[in-house]
């Protein structure tokens, strides 16, 4: 029986490895695409809009990362961890929950609006006032894409994240028919807006019906409240990581002119497009790490986070060439200082890789203080030191400020790493680990 057993094993490596490969080059092929679609949207987006409206969507971005905490954003984190371990329903769990708490984002939208349209910049207040009122369905549905990961479906994850990249385009079209009144940025992002809704709102309404369909038991409330109570946590861990992560974009759209916020947050693009990179490791290994014992899982991570971490060296040194050449090229001539910031802020992605592993790591062992310790330090790091560079100089302080919270993100992830204990495999679900 063991000889037959044994028998059998190569023919399921070989299952795995081909799934593997499969599930690999399909996000690698996703990834290209939206990539490259971002590389043709970005350069149209700066010869079709004038700078300073360039500048406003750089201002809503640096805004956004801390509106969304209010609709309780970690609750897709919480539900993809999940589903990944095979409960389904947590994807309807987020639904309904992120549906209720996002009309709080759409308050502070409004709001936000509001203080713009008291300072003068009326455009920038319309900008505000149309992601509040769609954001129930464009920011509160984002938990389709970490859904279809944890499910494995990677042919579905493939084609979401074609057409939402695609959505991004249909602004173009009133402008290229010239059918715009009052703003070109207005009326470019409002009809972008409309076309992502539709994309989540569509893929939201098949995901849910095709859980419940093979439901075949009512989910007990404490394990519904289980995904809620950790979604708030994951909430607060990525709120303090938002101070980590994105005080120094708040502080170059605060504090600069809107031609320098144009330049950074082409930087910003050009860095979010790298970070991609990382989500298909996520995606694609996520499901089955988090289903591995935890003796083995260690070892795994180790392993494989070194091999990524390489990796990132590697492709950040060619993007940042191929930047260097592409910009003088595609982009305006007054882009030209956009060149720096993407170098400095690819620099610290490729340096925050070890903190990311070892955040990863926790996270599949929903080990909540080990979080709080890595954001916390991050945050008050991720804080202090931009702020105090930026003020002496400028916008280029605060990507060098990125630079150097990354290190120490990546020295505390490493550290904590290296510190922990392997712990038994019946402590696994046990999040006071």
């Amino acid at each position: 029986m063991t000889n037959h057993l044994t028998s059998f094993k190569p023919a399921i490596t070989r299952v795995k490895n081909s799934k593997f490969l499969y599930a690999s080059g399909i996000l690698l092929l996703a990834n290209t695409i939206v990539t490259a679609l971002g590389l043709i949207r970005t350069p149209a987006m700066t010869w079709l809009l004038p700078k300073d409206e360039v500048g406003m969507l750089g201002i809503l971005a640096s805004w956004m990362p801390f509106i969304q905490l209010l609709s309780l954003s970690g609750l897709d984190g919480a539900s993809h961890h999940f589903v990944s371990k095979g409960q389904q329903w947590a994807f309807i769990v987020n639904i309904t929950n992120r549906l209720r708490w996002s009309l709080l984002s759409m308050v502070a939208l409004l709001a936000g609006g509001a203080y713009w349209s008291y300072r003068g910049d009326f455009q920038l207040a319309v900008i505000f006032v149309i992601t509040g009122v769609t954001y129930p369905v464009t920011f509160g549905l984002t938990a389709v894409a970490g859904t279809l990961g944890g499910q494995e479906r990677f042919s579905n994850l493939f084609w979401y994240r074609i057409l939402d990249s695609l959505a991004k385009f249909t602004g173009f079209l009133p402008l290229l028919l010239s059918s715009w009144m009052v703003s070109q940025v207005v009326i470019f992002y409002g009809v972008n807006q409309i076309a992502i809704a539709v994309i989540h709102i569509t893929y939201s309404l098949w995901l849910v019906l095709l859980i419940k369909s093979n439901l075949t038991y009512r989910t007990p409330k404490d394990e519904e409240n289980e995904v809620v109570r950790y979604g708030k946590h994951l909430t607060v861990i990525n709120g303090i990581g938002v101070l980590q992560t994105r005080t120094h974009a708040f502080l170059v759209a605060t504090m600069s002119p809107l031609a320098v916020v144009a330049d950074y947050s082409i930087g910003l693009l050009v860095a979010e497009l790298f970070r991609r990179l990382w989500n298909i490791f996520y995606t694609i290994r996520y499901p089955p790490l988090v289903r591995l014992p935890l003796t083995h899982r260690r070892q795994r991570f180790i392993i494989e986070g070194t091999a990524v971490f390489l990796l990132f060296i590697i492709l950040g040194i060619l993007v940042s060439l191929l930047a260097r050449w592409l910009v003088p090229i595609i982009l305006p001539a007054n882009y030209s200082t956009s060149i720096i910031f993407i170098y400095l802020l690819i620099a610290a992605v490729i340096i925050g890789v070890p903190g990311r592993v070892a955040e990863t790591y926790y996270r599949t062992q929903q080990n909540e203080r080990r979080l709080y310790i890595i954001r916390v330090i991050g945050a008050i790091v991720g804080v202090i030191i931009p702020v105090s560079l930026v003020l002496r100089w400028g916008a280029i302080g605060a990507a060098y400020g990125n630079i150097v919270t990354s290190i120490i993100i990546s020295i505390v992830g490493i550290v904590l790493f290296s510190l922990d204990r392997p712990i038994f495999d019946a402590q696994e679900n046990d999040p006071r680990n």
